[in-house]
Parts: structure tokens; C-alpha cells; sequence
């Protein structure tokens, strides 16, 4: 998936638009799914990641219940990755992921043949969630 994002402005970086590249793809006999992430921002700075997808089989507690997916993104700011929580919700997995500076949400859709994914956060003295990343991506791989 290659696209186009808009970052907010955050106590790191000012707000800017980026090009991303995301590749998704079954690992570990069919259990994981890995992903690889690049981003070039507009002053050429990059930022990369690679996340790792899992089923969380042991919080599973019946075969009607959601399956709840952990995920960790190990990324080029080299923080050791605290892993994410959700699952699936009318076609939109949301993922929620706790650290020092506060709480991200990350949403991953389909819609219309194109991947939209969003990141909301909450820094620790907010009391809201705000947007952070939102961007839209078109297939360039059939696989």
C-alpha cells in the first residue's frame, strides 16, 4: 500500500504531510502478520517500522467472542515497543497502545479498495483523544 499522510503538530515535531509505503503479509505458518512501514515526510526526513500481528489465543475465552490481536511496532526511534490491544470492529481493527507519554490509538480499514489508517493520542495530561495520523493508501501489489 503507498499513500499520503497528514501528521499533526506534536511536542516532537511540527505538523507536516508524508508519503508512506506499508506492506502487510502472513508469517509463521499463517499465525502472524508482519508488516513493514516507511515514511518520507515533506523535509525528507524518514521514519520506518516494522510491526508484528498476533492472534492473543490465550485471552480467548469462546469461539463468539472477538478475538483480541496484540501488536508490536518496532520503529527507527528505537524505543523498546510496548505491545497494542484490540480487535476487530465492523471492519475497522483498533488497536490501543499505553506508554509513558500517554495512550495511541491506532485504526486500520479497508474502505472502497483503499487502506485508511488512523492514529489518535492522548498525551498523559489530556483528557481527549486528538488526531495525530490519518492517512490513505491504494493497493500497488495484487498480492
Amino acid at each position: 500500500w503507498t499513500g499520503v499522510e497528514q501528521q499533526a503538530a506534536s511536542p516532537w515535531a511540527a505538523a507536516t504531510t508524508a508519503r508512506a509505503m506499508i506492506v502487510f503479509k502472513l508469517d509463521v505458518v499463517d499465525q502472524v502478520v508482519v508488516q513493514d512501514y516507511r515514511q518520507v515526510k515533506a523535509d525528507q526526513a524518514e521514519f520506518s517500522g516494522h510491526g508484528v500481528f498476533m492472534i492473543d489465543r490465550s485471552s480467548v475465552i469462546s469461539a463468539a467472542r472477538q478475538e483480541p490481536i496484540l501488536w508490536w511496532f518496532f520503529d527507527s526511534e528505537g524505543y523498546p515497543p510496548q505491545p497494542a490491544h484490540g480487535s476487530w470492529h465492523n471492519g475497522e481493527l483498533i488497536l490501543e497502545r499505553i506508554t509513558p507519554q500517554g495512550i495511541a490509538e491506532h485504526r486500520f480499514a479497508v474502505i472502497d479498495g483503499q487502506l485508511s489508517y488512523r492514529i489518535r493520542v492522548r498525551f498523559a495530561q489530556a483528557t481527549e483523544f486528538q488526531d495525530f495520523l490519518s492517512g490513505t493508501y491504494r493497493r500497488f501489489s495484487g498480492h
